[in-house]
């Protein structure tokens, strides 16, 4: 799985999350990780009971690569192949783009970044201009759970820009265009479980 890959950058930050600094070549049952942390279990719905086939998940939807070289000037030594991956990666983006602010997003420049990121894919534009919308909401519960970790809110490679990121694909994850979207029975499952299950 390329390092431009979305799915790719969002294992890569549940590392991070997770206390990791180096990550190798990543082994297809570990990619899985990532797909365990999008779908977790919820409170004990009936429908959540049965988990779906996390092996399926990450073919449900089609997300095209990120073209990270855009921004190999202001932050190639962060994305070497995705051999060294912190949250410097994800801030260094964040700040050329000048995405974001303290804690807080700067929407209308977000916009831009994706533009830059998925150039041609307009609909993954809006879809993840919209989640990071979305997520903006949720920027007090983000630095709570960055304290509870233990882990800088501010400062030099913050991991809020790791955090939204998250959030963001998990966003684009749940409401994926029509045009990337497959229509198989295990996928509108494992697209309902991770909406009413998380």
């Amino acid at each position: 799985m390329p390092f431009g890959h979305p799915v790719g950058i969002v294992y890569m930050g549940y590392l991070v999350l997770s206390g990791y600094q180096k990550v190798p070549e990543m082994p297809h049952q570990l990619a899985l990780i990532l797909i365990s942390f999008l779908v977790s279990p919820g409170a004990g719905e009936p429908d959540c009971s049965q988990r779906p086939d996390l092996n399926a998940l990450k073919n449900c939807c089609k997300m095209p690569l990120l073209e990270l070289s855009k921004y190999t000037s202001q932050c190639g030594q962060y994305l070497v192949n995705g051999a060294h991956i912190t949250p410097c990666s994800f801030e260094c983006l964040f700040e050329a783009a000048k995405a974001l602010n303290g804690t807080s997003l700067v929407m209308e420049n977000i916009r831009k970044m994706m533009e830059t990121l998925l150039e041609s894919h307009q609909e993954f534009v809006d879809i993840y201009t919209e989640g990071f919308h979305h997520c903006s909401g949720e920027e007090q519960a983000m630095i709570k759970s960055l304290k509870r970790r233990r882990m800088p809110v501010t400062g030099k490679c913050s991991s809020m820009s790791v955090m939204y990121g998250l959030c963001a694909h998990r966003y684009v994850y749940r409401n994926c265009p029509e045009s990337a979207s497959r229509k198989s029975t295990m996928c509108i499952e494992a697209r309902e479980y991770s909406i009413h299950c998380e």
